[in-house]
């Protein structure tokens, strides 16, 4: 409100065994990446998803096809990084919260990931959107990456490094708290894969 503080939002996801992570996003520097993660919330979108992908020493990602192709999850946003002209200081720090894309100009819609790599700014900095942090709940990342899983090899790209919990790790439910503040549809550039 007037003269008051303003909050980002607060993205909290509940596990299957009911603990959560919580992040912070921020607007401020990657807006429609943050628009696009609040619509897609706010539709229920992101509730009762198997976590698809973990990347040792790399990034553990909740999904990297849109959920396995959702219509409604997949689709193409502007990269909001360097690389592809937008501004964006925040460092792949362990922790950091960012968005798959092709590393050069666009960002998927829904497949963000966590850093939980000490070593991965020189793979991501400038070349994806960092749109959050973990603010509490990390130990659960830290739990997730260590659960047995089966490596899961992409026909169209072999070499990517995804190995899917053997257990369901699932996101059972996903929150949103804006402050009172109204975030708008992201702009999405096309529907379907990049």
């Amino acid at each position: 409100g007037e003269g008051g503080i303003f909050m980002n939002p607060i993205m909290c996801i509940t596990l299957n065994n009911q603990k959560q992570i919580k992040i912070e996003l921020y607007p401020d520097i990657a807006p429609n990446t943050v628009n696009s993660m609040i619509t897609l919330i706010q539709q229920g979108l992101l509730d009762h998803r198997p976590i698809q992908r973990i990347a040792y020493d790399f990034v553990l990602q909740f999904t990297y096809n849109g959920f396995n192709h959702d219509p409604k999850c997949e689709y193409i946003i502007d990269g909001e990084f360097d690389e592809n002209g937008h501004s964006n200081p925040i460092a792949f720090e362990k922790g950091v919260v960012g968005m798959g894309g092709d590393g050069s100009s666009i960002a998927s819609g829904c497949d963000f990931f966590i850093v939980i790599g000490d070593h991965c700014q020189e793979r991501l900095n400038g070349k994806f959107t960092a749109f959050g942090r973990v603010i509490s709940g990390y130990e659960e990342v830290d739990r997730i990456i260590q659960v047995p899983t089966k490596k899961i090899i992409r026909a169209d790209n072999p070499n990517v490094d995804i190995n899917e919990p053997l257990v369901p790790e699932i996101m059972e439910r996903v929150t949103v708290e804006t402050f009172g503040i109204e975030y708008p549809k992201p702009h999405i550039l096309r529907y379907g894969e990049s």
